[in-house]
């Protein structure tokens, strides 16, 4: 279904609302993507999606801010969609909470540490950049909880660095280890996630991520030789840990992998609620930067 939003008058609403909208410093990132104000009804957890299309030169992107309400904003992020343009055109904001449409999308710009509350940000080594191509389409996701009893008017940013491609030495790309097949039931219960490199990378940082109902998580490496390298372990999880997790971070060369090894990701919960828990209400993740790499890489068992 389409999304309330509001890009020229808040006329469009009808109800009393709290404008919380900020007014950002300006920037001098190359790209900056602002999605349409978004109305958050009261103690509602939302995720938005925005479609765009980037319709520069290809460049390298080498850092940015990812921007939003410091009470309010749980994450922003910007993916590559397939989506068709006559079915999604440039614009249109959906309701993505139920992550129906998770298969069109893949991973693309993500930040790489929380710089204060609202704020997120990437930065990648000298020299290492993603890749950005011109006609790409774009899907930005926005997931705000409002916990107050009244509805919030809420905006975000996207501030993005580039460079020229010819500048560009190594390309990266994010990796993802996931199963969106989950069928979480009330009660204590784990899933084993294994999923099998097919190419040689090396790793700019690695981290686990789960929801509200996560108890501990664990990445582990399996190597050619048989043995075995726990490079994640959070044996108790924290629901802020959501959108800012620990992350283990590696220097240039680090942590390399070789095709035909492994990585094997255990989750745990604790389902108190009523309802059997499926993607992406409970989710069970190892996600990486990885070079070199142009495309995300997205193992998802079932």
């Amino acid at each position: 279904m389409l999304f309330l939003w509001i890009a020229c008058s808040t006329e469009q609403v009808e109800e009393d609302f709290m404008d919380l909208r900020l007014d950002y410093e300006q920037t001098d990132a190359d790209l900056i993507f602002t999605p349409p104000d978004i109305l958050v009804e009261a103690y509602d957890d939302q995720t938005i999606c925005w479609y765009d299309t980037y319709n520069g030169d290809t460049v390298g992107i080498t850092g940015g801010r990812f921007l939003q309400h410091p009470d309010y904003g749980h994450h922003v992020i910007v993916m590559r969609t397939n989506a068709d343009p006559d079915d999604v055109p440039d614009g249109t904001i959906i309701d993505c909470s139920e992550g129906n449409d998770m298969v069109q999308q893949e991973p693309f710009v993500l930040p790489t540490e929380a710089v204060e509350p609202g704020t997120a940000g990437l930065t990648l080594p000298e020299g290492m950049a993603n890749k950005f191509k011109g006609g790409e389409r774009l899907m930005i996701q926005s997931h705000h909880i409002n916990y107050t009893g009244n509805p919030i008017l809420l905006n975000d940013r996207v501030e993005l660095n580039t460079v020229p491609i010819e500048e560009v030495e190594t390309f990266a790309a994010p990796l993802i280890h996931t199963s969106t097949d989950l069928e979480i039931g009330s009660g204590e219960s784990t899933k084993v996630v294994e999923c099998t490199f097919e190419e040689e990378f090396s790793f700019l940082y690695v981290f686990g991520h789960l929801h509200e109902y996560g108890t501990s998580i664990k990445i582990e490496y399996n190597k050619e030789d048989g043995t075995t390298e726990t490079l994640y372990d959070l044996p108790i999880w924290d629901v802020e840990y959501r959108d800012n997790p620990p992350i283990t971070r590696y220097e240039l060369d680090e942590l390399t992998v070789k095709p035909g090894e492994s990585f094997t990701t255990t989750c745990s919960w604790n389902n108190t609620s009523d309802e059997v828990l499926g993607f992406p209400e409970e989710m069970c993740v190892a996600s990486a930067m990885v070079y070199p790499a142009t495309v995300a890489m997205v193992c998802d068992t079932h």
